[in-house]
């Protein structure tokens, strides 16, 4: 455990960007101060951005936040060796302190921001190429020894901070080179107005010069001289759009990496289970709403898919805070309807009454213990239900239920235990693949998605399955505009050795 007396105060703090200090992004940190209080119980929760090396107090939650003295950590900062970001800064990794006592380092606090600080848990905040510009942490008035579930929680916060930090800079420089693609696009269309009116003041001066060549001679001559520029310039202009295409092209690429940023880069490989995913944007999404992560869990392994309501940079804060979440909670909760329970209760301080939530379906997975295959507890909160093909061919859909998450106080997690033998397979999907269709047609909807299965080789791999339901989806909506289409399948193999 990393203490005040061993902590040594970095010589040059980092600087956090400048969009990182609006409105905005305030609020994105103040929810995550509310989650490190109420998820860890403890007094205070906050989070602190370092420029030029003063320490500022962007959000808080808890009592003491609006004192005179934390008032001046928001405004004016104050120096890092004397901020909670001491400790974190000067070993650049995060510190868990239960008893802080009456050290000389704590009473600087006290001086600075809070009062009674006599735990502390400080996890660091990086900007997007690693370096450490903030801390994300937790105190407390009274001693606290921070759990496993504590360290995860607040680790998964900071990396939600930091996943704000990257978004905000990612938006930045979109929004900035959008705007200079703009400027560069109304100036083309303004060299190019210029261009037909010069070259139709031309075109009145070569019928002049026809009518009158001797006394238009010169006249004539200038006319050349401008049709000569209004080339020019229409030249300028094609360049000009050439060139605002291709930041166009760019921004494209942009959103297309953060997508990619917020699924798995690969699946795991885990004995005795095969698995496959897809994931498709909807025609013109910036940013997705559908999710899908494997992780291994203690006792298995973990599946989730999700969807988050809208697109663009708030889902997209959401996806990854959802990820994160259910990553953290599968590793410590074995009951697949309480982890969808929890992530419900970080959703609900989340959003903070902003009308949006979140679907989602958990597969909580272990190897059977009596025979091969997999023990599947599937827990849905109103998100499509799970399709189950066994190997024999028979499909059935799994009863699905609850409600969506984050949206009322009290959570609605439905829960169903199945039997995977060799062979058989779960496939987990979002509503991009049951309300797929084309345009002035009917959705594709539970029944459509049944028969497409039924009509799958049974004895075919996770893939051929993955595969068949997107091309069946394709062929329903008949070339429309699709939603975000995401999905899971996962065939239960024999164990090595078995």
């Amino acid at each position: 455990m990393a203490t005040i007396r061993d902590s040594a105060v970095a010589t040059s703090a980092g600087r956090a960007p400048a969009r990182l200090f609006d409105a905005d992004a305030d609020d994105a940190f103040d929810r995550l101060a509310r989650l490190a209080t109420s998820l860890t119980g403890v007094a205070l929760g906050a989070v602190w951005l370092v420029s030029d090396d003063r320490a500022f107090l962007r959000s808080a939650a808890g009592p003491g936040t609006a004192t005179p003295a934390a008032r001046d950590a928001r405004q004016r900062g104050t120096p890092v060796e004397r901020s909670l970001c001491s400790v974190v800064l000067g070993q650049d990794a995060a510190a868990w302190v239960e008893e802080a006592g009456d050290e000389p380092h704590a009473r600087g606090w006290v001086e600075t921001t809070f009062t009674d600080v006599r735990a502390f848990a400080g996890v660091p905040v990086r900007d997007p190429e690693g370096a450490a510009i903030g801390v994300l942490c937790a105190v407390d008035a009274d001693r606290h020894s921070w759990s496993d579930h504590d360290r995860d929680v607040l680790t998964t916060l900071a990396q939600a901070a930091t996943g704000e930090v990257a978004l905000r800079s990612a938006l930045a420089r979109s929004r900035a080179e959008g705007s200079a693609a703009a400027r560069r696009a109304a100036a083309s269309d303004h060299a190019a107005a210029e261009a037909g009116r010069q070259a139709r003041e031309a075109g009145v001066q070569a019928r002049e010069a026809d009518a009158a060549v001797v006394r238009y001679r010169e006249q004539a001559r200038s006319a050349g001289i401008q049709a000569a520029t209004s080339d020019q310039l229409a030249a300028d202009a094609q360049r000009l759009a050439k060139l605002a295409e291709e930041h166009a092209a760019e921004a494209d690429e942009f959103a297309a990496t953060l997508r990619q940023s917020l699924l798995p880069a690969r699946l795991p490989a885990f004995p005795g289970v095969e698995v496959a995913a897809r994931h498709r944007p909807g025609t013109g999404a910036s940013v997705l709403g559908d999710f899908y992560d494997l992780f291994p869990t203690p006792d298995g392994w973990g599946a989730v898919v999700g969807d988050v309501c809208g697109k663009g940079p708030h889902a997209a804060r959401t996806t990854a805070l959802a990820r994160s979440t259910v990553r953290a909670l599968g590793h410590t909760d074995e009951d697949p309807a309480a982890v969808l329970a929890a992530l419900h209760g970080v959703l609900h301080v989340w959003f903070d009454q902003r009308p949006s939530f979140v679907t989602a379906v958990y597969a909580g997975m272990a190897p059977r213990t009596e025979a091969e295959g997999l023990a599947i507890g599937v827990a849905s909160a109103g998100h499509p239900p799970a399709v189950l093909q066994r190997r024999d061919g028979t499909v059935v859909a799994l009863e699905g239920g609850g409600r969506a998450l984050g949206i009322r106080e009290e959570p609605r997690v439905a829960l169903e235990r199945v039997a995977l033998d060799v062979g058989d397979r779960l496939i987990l999907v979002t509503d991009g693949v049951t309300e797929a269709r084309p345009a002035g047609g009917g959705e594709l909807e539970l029944e459509g998605l049944l028969a497409v299965v039924e009509g799958l080789d049974p004895a075919g791999s996770a893939d051929v399955t993955a595969d068949g339901v997107l091309a069946a989806v394709d062929a329903h909506a008949d070339g429309a505009a699709l939603d975000d289409t995401a999905l899971l399948v996962i065939r239960a193999g024999r164990r090595p050795g078995g």
